[in-house]
């Protein structure tokens, strides 16, 4: 098993395992995803295992309390927080601690960088596996509000402090 940046090649099966993740909302388009990718593809990354994706991060620097909406491209926004757009493991290889290993690699680059945090937008029910991981409920500011309005109705906006 290997984590490392996404590659051009990793997109059909990023998209695969975006498409048998995400049941309570539509799949953001190629271009949406990739948008994120190519605002910092340092921190974009994949899980490969015997040379097959089973796992992805899309991770890029955003403000703290703020979120991009869905299905919307992004650019490069200079931050010193990352926000953490979507992390997705392969139904077939779920319930291998691949999601607390990825998160763990996250984190560890953003202390390296000596960002303040990571913010996220659980979706899904996934509140309380994020809260387990040390992300609390933030303050929303007004971009957040409206960016939450194309979220499914149980997102939540939570927010990893760093030291």
């Amino acid at each position: 098993m290997s984590i490392r940046p996404i590659t051009a090649s990793d997109w059909p099966a990023i998209m695969a395992i975006q498409a048998q993740c995400y049941s309570e909302l539509t799949p953001e388009s190629l271009a949406v995803m990739q948008s994120k990718w190519q605002a910092s593809p340092t921190t974009c990354l994949v899980i490969e295992q015997a040379k097959h994706i089973v796992a992805y991060a899309l991770v890029h620097p955003w403000a703290q309390g703020d979120a991009p909406s869905l299905d919307t491209e992004i650019a490069y926004k200079e931050s010193n927080s990352w926000y953490l757009h979507d992390m997705a493991i392969s139904p077939e290889a779920q319930g291998m601690g691949l999601g607390k290993q990825l998160l763990k690699y996250v984190i560890s680059q953003a202390t390296q960088l000596t960002k303040h945090g990571i913010g996220l937008v659980a979706v899904q029910g996934a509140k309380d596996y994020w809260q387990q991981h040390g992300f609390l409920p933030a303050a929303p500011s007004i971009t957040l509000k409206t960016a939450l309005n194309t979220y499914p109705a149980d997102a939540c906006y939570l927010y990893l402090t760093l030291n």
